[in-house]
């Protein structure tokens, strides 16, 4: 297929619907999107930022959707003009054809005579103010509320590796409180229009693969029961190795969008980060989902990463992982919004609770209520008063660690200053091995922070966490 006839038909599309032509930007956005290039460097012949050709592409991506009566995005163009192409016999190529009086055909498609026509997919929620025919169930996912988004833009981040890279499995990591689930949650408005189908499910009550495989399979195949392949009878395989092939297939013939929250319920607590609990073996799903090439992606939200995650994002685009940390100067928000006075404090607070959003709230609270919001006051008591709310929260995370871990933090926790590794050896009773991987497992569960010390890297925990190792101790 010519890409001129095809930049050509869109553009007559495009003239019927709005009444403008494409601009230059508009055709190269087309050209790239046909030869899988990046915006990235449309951005730079265009002298333009990334962002803007992002916007403008997402705007025409939302009207050839509604043109055509199916969501068309960055990833599928090629393939959808292709089947246009062959589902009209090439007809939709022919100039004489596309008279804009007869442009109805791309949301009225004539069928064959008794051809069994197929419903739009049902929508089950609504994101924003849509109008295309699109699936989506976030009945699991958090309600969208003030975001609060970090100086490095994460957001920005994570599109450009969903819809640039074409991510495929991407893990977020981070303790409990730093915002893993809003960043997903806010993420979802902004690459809507890229999918099909988009779900988001808990993992908090620790299901059986198979229990969240027959549920990802039912939504996104839009069947009940689902057997596009591997089912006989109208009953779904009980077989795992089936069901695994029936997502895949479908992650396939679809651009699905699935995010599991609370994937560390499923992870042993009492070893290093990342092993499955024995009877949950989620890691097949996951290796599959980033290994096999399909045109969907996979959003991990944990307090750490799956072990078997961290053995292919170094030099694979396709699977990715973002640790996220504190808020920084931006959860200077979070303490106005809750009336604290002393602004001029607020940077140790901050600091003092790793910039953390729930911490935040929560000792905000505690300052309001007892120092009628003087936060001054508040930080002049020492050690830190960690509270009823936050003690719970920092209490999960010490139980899930392995002893040789609880050795190390123990041991960073009784000095005053950033600890070396060399110093950890001398004082700890495992091998040096052991205290390799401790460190390593620490450093993965965001609990510990690596600084550069002359010649040597130092080892840390933020104060809140320490306060409570010490407590408890």
């Amino acid at each position: 297929m010519d890409i001129k006839e095809v930049l050509r038909f869109a553009d007559d599309l495009v003239l019927a619907k709005t009444g403008k032509h494409l601009d230059r930007l508009q055709e190269a956005v087309l050209l790239a999107s046909w030869q899988s290039q990046r915006y990235s460097q449309l951005a730079k012949e265009f002298h333009c930022t990334e962002r803007h050709v992002g916007n403008m592409a997402s705007k025409l991506w939302q009207t050839l959707s509604k043109i055509l009566d199916k969501n068309v995005t960055k990833s599928n163009f090629r393939s959808t003009m292709e089947r246009y192409q062959v589902s009209h016999n090439s007809n939709f190529l022919n100039s004489n054809f596309l008279e804009q009086g007869n442009i109805n055909f791309c949301t009225e498609i004539s069928h064959p005579p008794n051809a069994q026509q197929k419903s739009p997919p049902e929508q089950t929620s609504t994101e924003g103010d849509t109008e295309q025919k699109q699936r989506l169930d976030l009945r699991d996912a958090p309600t969208l509320r003030t975001f609060y988004d970090r100086t490095s833009s994460p957001l920005t981040t994570l599109e450009t590796w969903i819809v640039e890279q074409n991510c495929r499995l991407l893990t977020i990591t981070g303790i409990s409180g730093i915002g893993k689930s809003a960043i997903a949650r806010n993420l979802i408005p902004q690459i809507q229009t890229q999918f099909d189908r988009i779900i988001w499910r808990s993992l908090r009550t620790s299901p059986p693969l198979e229990t969240t495989l027959k549920n990802l399979i039912q939504f996104l195949s839009n069947q009940n029961p689902p057997l596009p392949r591997g089912g006989e009878g109208g009953v779904f395989p009980a077989n795992t190795d089936a069901q695994l092939s029936i997502l895949i297939e479908t992650l396939r013939e679809n651009r699905c969008l699935i995010i599991l929250d609370d994937v560390q319920q499923i992870l042993s607590s009492g070893q290093l980060a990342g092993h499955y609990k024995p009877e949950k073996n989620y890691g097949t799903l996951f290796k599959l989902i980033g290994e096999i090439p399909h045109n969907s992606c996979l959003i991990l939200n944990s307090w750490e990463p799956p072990s078997d995650i961290l053995t292919f994002t170094d030099d694979n685009s396709a699977v990715c992982l973002l640790q996220l940390t504190g808020l920084g100067e931006a959860a200077t928000e979070i303490l106005r919004e809750k009336g604290l006075l002393d602004e001029e404090y607020w940077p140790e607070l901050i600091e003092l609770y790793q910039g953390n959003p729930l911490w935040l709230k929560l000792v905000a609270q505690t300052i309001n209520n007892l120092f009628s919001g003087r936060v001054s006051q508040y930080l002049s008591y020492q050690p830190v008063f960690l509270g009823d709310e936050l003690t719970p929260i920092l209490q999960q995370h010490y139980q899930r660690l392995s002893e040789i871990e609880k050795q190390a933090i123990a041991l960073i926790s009784n000095e005053t200053e950033p600890v070396s590794f060399t110093l950890l050896m001398s004082k700890c009773q495992g091998s040096q091995v052991e205290l390799f991987k401790a460190i390593q497992s620490l450093d993965r569960r965001g609990i510990i922070a690596k600084l550069s010390c002359e010649s040597e890297t130092v080892f840390t925990i933020p104060p809140v966490l320490k306060q409570y190792v010490q407590m408890i101790l």
